[in-house]
């Protein structure tokens, strides 16, 4: 940590820590520094910067919670899971949640020009982000902009040679993920100040500890790890792309079931079916029976490259026994069909879990991973499971 710190800001940091463990821990792991070529504050994942004029300024409450915010950029690695996403559209969303955890769990303020979004905050970041690319939601205006932002000396910013390569992203991330452990640690320990609870809880660290990868990939490695598929082909060079077309000879039967209850929208529908209509055209040997659900089941329809989308029906209610009810059957008569779900999670789930594999594709916002009773969860636009 540099030395050269205002008065202001250590007084900060020695309130912090008598408040709120949890911060002054990961406040350990950073390399804060003062600068007057931001305007504000910003932070690359590695270092964090102040604008000691900007700081003087605030009341104590306010700077305390803008350390918190840019402590939470770095230790969540806001920076580096950012990935292709527009740069300011996924600053607003970062902001959204750590504000909102600045707001629930302390008794900070925050400067002038925060986001918040209290209806999303407790959701991920790329939950937020997905939620705010609708556009059905109106985006507050960002003013203090501080992921991506040009900063001195930074590896990864704006004017710099590029991101960082991919040791030193992997030792940034062990150091964060070492913080918040740490972290988490002490808060339970003393029983006081942020994360007592508890982290695995709270679906924003569950996601910063997920290494990232696209839905998409977790989605085809998902129907290739099936014990009845592709003759045993190695799947450990799955990841790699490393799969011939003479060693996916045997068919793959997969039970598509798309929600269409009320609480699903048309882009949401369209997109799904767009993905999985590519993989089933890439890979003609997959074999798709495809349904819709509300409360009622409607199907089943052939799905596949030569087959027709059917008419959307549903609007009504949710409930996932319909479905299961029929793979039941399947299974019943020694079919085991690899099940996917797309769904946001709400509505009546089976007693018991189907001798079938089964992947839940939620929509971002949807119910709690914890909270689905069998099978796998991906988070569309996360990649989380």
């Amino acid at each position: 940590m540099s030395l050269d710190l205002s008065k202001r800001l250590q007084g900060a940091l020695l309130r912090i820590r008598g408040d709120h463990p949890f911060f002054g821990t990961l406040a350990l792991f950073a390399d804060l520094r003062m600068t007057d070529q931001i305007p504000t504050a910003a932070t690359d994942g590695k270092t964090i910067w102040f604008n000691p004029k900007f700081i003087d300024k605030l009341e104590m409450p306010a700077l305390c919670g803008l350390v918190a915010h840019e402590l939470l950029h770095a230790a969540l690695r806001h920076g580096s899971r950012r990935r292709e996403r527009d740069a300011l559209l996924w600053n607003i969303a970062a902001d959204v949640v750590v504000n909102g955890m600045i707001r629930a769990d302390t008794g900070y303020s925050l400067p002038d020009g925060g986001v918040e979004m209290p209806k999303l905050a407790h959701l991920s970041v790329e939950e937020v982000y997905e939620q705010l690319a609708t556009g059905r939601h109106r985006l507050p205006k960002l003013t203090l902009l501080d992921l991506g932002a040009a900063m001195p000396d930074s590896e990864t910013g704006p004017g710099s040679e590029g991101v960082l390569d991919e040791h030193s992203q992997h030792e940034l991330e062990r150091l964060w993920n070492s913080a918040l452990q740490q972290a988490d640690a002490v808060t339970r320990r003393i029983k006081r100040g942020f994360g007592s609870s508890g982290l695995g809880s709270m679906r924003e660290f569950e996601q910063a500890r997920q290494a990232p990868q696209n839905w998409r990939d977790l989605l085809w490695q998902f129907m290739v790890s099936t014990p009845f598929d592709f003759g045993g082909f190695d799947r450990r060079f799955i990841h790699r792309k490393l799969y011939l077309e003479e060693t996916v000879g045997e068919s793959v039967e997969v039970a598509i079931c798309i929600d269409t209850s009320a609480s699903i929208g048309k882009d949401e529908l369209g997109q799904f079916m767009r993905e999985i209509q590519s993989i089933l055209d890439a890979y003609p040997q997959i074999k798709g029976t495809l349904f819709y659900a509300d409360a009622d089941l409607y199907g089943p329809h052939d799905f596949g490259a030569d087959a027709a989308m059917p008419k959307v029906k549903g609007g009504g209610g949710t409930s996932f026994k319909p479905f299961f009810q029929w793979v039941e059957r399947e299974n019943a008569h020694g079919n085991l069909p690899v099940c996917i779900y797309f769904t946001d999670g709400y509505g009546d789930f089976p007693s018991n879990a189907p001798d079938s594999p089964v992947l839940w594709l939620v929509l971002p916002g949807g119910l709690e991973s914890s909270r689905y009773p069998f099978g796998e969860v991906v988070r569309m636009g996360t990649g989380s499971v």
